[in-house]
């Protein structure tokens, strides 16, 4: 499942403000070598795309907005931008503006999407083959955590999802039947899981989601790339509209496909104000 604190993208990435020390763009001006002030100018447009939200279409705020973020002239811009289109980060759209070459899967911040929505939303085809759909009893760790009623039956199904014909991750899930009764019959090779949840009396409604970092090991093969290459693996505990835990998810994301992205806020004490002086 896809909770949005997005992002993202790529390791889990925290969205911060990186401004960076005041006059450290204006170097150029200084008489530094423009080809390093442009260098420069490209590692932070780069850190730039890696963690800001720029949409489903991964499109870069316009130059003139990008100068002022930067403060650097219009020029010592598109010298930074040229140099990350060489690299295979941007591209440059005729009267569009500049765009991210690959824009990493993630849900929009606080939204709880399945994956086919999203693609839906970015206008990109979902492809999906599936592994494994077997109707089992729980284990001891799932009768736990999803608190069975009446039986303890659940189905296990695996399945690789692709974006236009891209492997991106491989989504285990285990559902609770006693909560959604008869959904062990679909077929899900072409159909959400969240539709059929819901045409079996359970609405997702929120989920508890925790993303690590790990080798792809064997899922490897399955996403296409080598054992020892990272992956991001998000694990959730999904509850309905009553409140009630019915699946447990573990999805394996391509590292450079997905960006988990959070905004975080400072605790404040009982009765603290802010006040202006």
């Amino acid at each position: 499942m896809y909770p949005a604190d997005e992002g993202l993208p790529n390791t889990a990435t925290i969205s911060v403000s990186n401004a960076a020390p005041s006059g450290a763009t204006n170097a150029g001006a200084n008489g530094s070598n423009p080809s390093r002030l442009a260098e420069a100018v490209a590692e932070r447009l780069l850190l730039f795309i890696q963690t800001e939200d720029l949409g489903s279409a991964g499109r870069l705020p316009p130059e003139r907005v990008l100068c002022e973020r930067f403060d650097v002239s219009r020029s010592t811009l598109r010298k930074a931008l040229t140099h990350l289109a060489a690299e295979g980060h941007v591209t440059s759209a005729p009267q569009s503006g500049w765009f991210i070459s690959a824009v990493p899967y993630g849900p929009p911040p606080r939204q709880l999407l399945s994956f086919t929505e999203m693609a839906r939303r970015r206008g990109l085809s979902v492809q999906t083959r599936v592994t494994r759909s077997v109707t089992r009893l729980a284990s001891h760790e799932e009768r736990q955590r999803l608190q069975p009623k009446r039986t303890d039956l659940v189905l296990e199904l695996e399945r690789i999802r692709s974006l236009e014909g891209e492997p991106i991750c491989v989504e285990r899930s285990v559902i609770a039947l006693w909560q959604a009764p008869g959904i062990e019959d679909e077929d899900f090779t072409d159909r959400s899981l969240y539709a059929a949840l819901e045409a079996h009396g359970t609405a997702p409604s929120r989920s508890d989601f925790v993303i690590s970092a790990a080798l792809a090991g064997s899922v490897g093969e399955l996403l296409g790339i080598a054992a020892e290459e990272p992956v991001l693996v998000g694990e959730e505990l999904s509850y309905n509209q009553h409140g009630s835990p019915f699946m447990l998810s573990t999805a394996n994301y391509k590292a450079n496909a997905y960006r988990f992205l959070a905004t975080l806020t400072a605790p404040r004490a009982a009765g603290e104000r802010h006040s202006m002086t």
